[in-house]
């Protein structure tokens, strides 16, 4: 999806009962950061017109497949990259995850972030085909498993 409203930026927001394609406004926020915040943001729904904003809770999400984006270098932080693989209730995604280290064999580590981007991902529904995506948003909370090689 082309980013064909001025100012908004594409999204898609995986639910455990609904795949959700639309825009979000991020106000040059990175959306990781704004799903860590825990308050609900605002989302258009492709195919509607502007008046049917809607707001979408960050612990409703399972995935996120973000807008482009490219952090400031005074907001990146070292970290390890590590081959993962996730289960999230119907879903698995597997990608690359950038964590601190020994993070990935610390659960209460892990705890504390909500949510875990993973670049050069892939993800599915199922038995459906993995569907790849430059970086996918994982919701930690429902996560059934996680593993790393």
């Amino acid at each position: 999806m082309q980013s064909s409203i001025e100012g908004l930026e594409p999204i898609r927001i995986i639910l455990e009962d609904a795949d959700l394609a639309g825009w979000v406004h991020l106000q040059g926020q990175r959306m990781t950061d704004i799903l860590q915040a825990g308050e609900p943001f605002s989302f258009l729904p492709a195919g509607v017109d502007q008046a049917q904003w809607g707001e979408v809770f960050p612990d409703e999400t399972v995935l996120v497949v973000p807008p482009p984006h490219v952090s400031p270098p005074e907001l990146r932080v070292p970290r390890n990259q590590h081959q993962v693989f996730i289960r999230a209730g119907r879903f698995r995604v597997a990608g690359t995850a950038h964590l601190r280290p020994g993070e990935q064999d610390d659960p209460i580590l892990r705890a504390t972030r909500r949510f875990l981007p993973l670049t050069q991902a892939t993800f599915a529904r199922d038995d459906e085909p993995d569907e790849p995506a430059e970086v996918v948003i994982v919701n930690l909370r429902r996560v059934d498993e996680f593993g790393t090689q």
